[in-house]
């Protein structure tokens, strides 16, 4: 009980692990690519997904990959606009939307997984 009172004040420690990891990978990243993942955050902070469906946001895979794809893309020097592009607007929504996509496959995938391992031992 005392657990899940403290979680409820001060929230999921994991949680917060996972973020200052993930903050300190941004870091260290380029000044360039630094500057552009924390404009990039706040934007999908404040906008938030297509459909409104922001638990995208509490696992942080989203924002994980996304660091994948800065820190691949300085190691094989290049330049941060070319990454992104001009309109970076359209890049955060349509990599939000590919999160949403994956996310929901997966969910699809796990769904279909469990209900035809249920169906075939309830025949």
């Amino acid at each position: 009980m005392l657990d899940s009172i403290i979680k409820l004040i001060i929230g999921d420690m994991e949680e917060k692990r996972v973020y200052k990891q993930m903050m300190k990978r941004a870091d260290v990243l380029p000044k360039d690519y630094r500057f552009a993942f924390r404009k990039i955050q706040h934007y999908m902070f404040r906008v938030g997904p297509p459909g409104g469906d922001m638990t995208i946001f509490t696992d942080l895979t989203m924002f994980t990959n996304l660091l994948d794809l800065f820190e691949a893309s300085a190691t094989e020097g290049r330049q941060v606009l070319n990454v992104i592009g001009s309109d970076v607007g359209k890049f955060c929504d349509e990599f939000m939307r590919a999160s949403v996509t994956n996310t929901e496959t997966l969910r699809e995938k796990l769904n279909k997984e469990v209900v035809e391992k249920f169906n075939k031992e309830v025949q």
